[in-house]
C-alpha cells in the first residue's frame, strides 16, 4: 500500500498530548504545523510534542488568510510564529534543524505568491522531501517546487463540528476514493502523500479522539506512516 507523511495542523491545542501519546504508541512521527497563537495559548503541550520526537514547524501567528493580506503583513506573521517557534526549541534544549512552513487553509498569498516563496527561499526554510510524490496534479500544480509543505490528502475532520451533514462516513468515502480529484488514492501501490489532520478541541468535543479512530482506519487500510524528511 502507499507510504505517507503524517502532517498535522493548528497545534496547540488542550488535546495536543493525548494526540502525541497515541501517534508514540503507533511510532509515528508527525510533522506538527503549529499556530504562533496556539504555542503561546499551550506551550507546555507544544513542549510536550517537541521532546516527544514531533517535528514543528511554521503555520503562521495568526492563521489568517493571505491572499487577504499585504506581502508584509504576511512576512510580520511568519516572524511572529518563528519568533514563538524560537523560544519554543530553545526551552526544550533542541536544535531546530529545520525551518519549514505551511500556509494557513493552503493559501498561498495570492498576487504574492511568487514573492513570498521568493521570502522563504531568501530566509532558509527548507523542503520537505516530495521527490517520490509523483501525483500529476502535484506535479502540475508546482507544488513540488515550491518551498512550502503542501499536502496531497485531507481527511477534512475539522468539518464534523462544522458542516451540517459531513459525517465520518464521508470521511471513510475519502479515505476509500479510488478516484480522487486531487492528489490520488490512499490505496495505490507504491504511492507516497502527505496526509493531513488538524489538531482541534472543537473535534475532539464533537468526536471524540477523533484522530485515534480515523489514523486506526487508515492503517488497518494499508497505509505505512514514514519519518519526516528534507531538503
Amino acid at each position: 500500500m502507499s507510504k505517507a507523511y503524517l502532517r498535522i495542523d493548528d497545534s496547540p491545542s488542550e488535546i495536543t498530548r493525548g494526540f502525541i501519546d497515541y501517534l508514540c504508541e503507533k511510532d509515528i512521527k508527525p510533522i506538527i504545523f503549529a499556530v504562533g497563537e496556539n504555542i503561546d495559548k499551550n506551550f507546555n503541550s507544544a513542549l510536550y510534542a517537541l521532546k516527544k520526537g514531533a517535528v514543528i514547524g511554521n503555520h503562521s501567528y495568526s492563521h489568517g488568510h493571505f491572499s487577504e493580506m499585504s506581502f508584509n503583513e504576511c512576512v510580520k506573521d511568519i516572524e511572529k510564529c518563528e519568533i514563538s517557534l524560537d523560544k519554543l526549541y530553545s526551552a526544550a534544549g533542541i536544535k531546530r534543524e529545520y525551518k519549514i512552513f505551511a500556509f494557513p487553509y493552503g493559501d498561498k498569498g495570492g498576487e504574492n505568491k511568487d514573492k513570498l516563496q521568493q521570502y522563504l527561499k531568501d530566509n532558509n526554510f527548507s523542503r520537505i522531501d516530495d521527490r517520490s510524490i509523483n501525483f500529476d496534479w502535484y506535479k502540475k500544480s508546482n507544488l513540488d517546487k515550491d518551498i512550502d509543505v503542501f499536502w496531497t490528502f485531507d481527511f477534512a475532520e475539522y468539518m464534523l463540528p462544522w458542516e451540517k451533514g459531513y459525517t465520518y462516513e464521508n470521511i471513510l468515502e475519502r479515505i476509500h476514493d479510488q478516484n480522487p480529484e486531487t492528489g490520488g488514492s490512499l490505496s495505490d501501490e507504491n504511492s507516497y502523500h502527505i496526509i493531513m489532520i488538524h489538531d482541534h478541541d472543537t473535534t475532539d468535543k464533537f468526536m471524540p479522539k477523533y484522530y485515534k479512530t480515523i489514523l486506526d482506519h487508515v492503517i488497518d487500510y494499508g497505509v505505512e506512516f514514514i519519518q519526516p524528511k528534507f531538503i
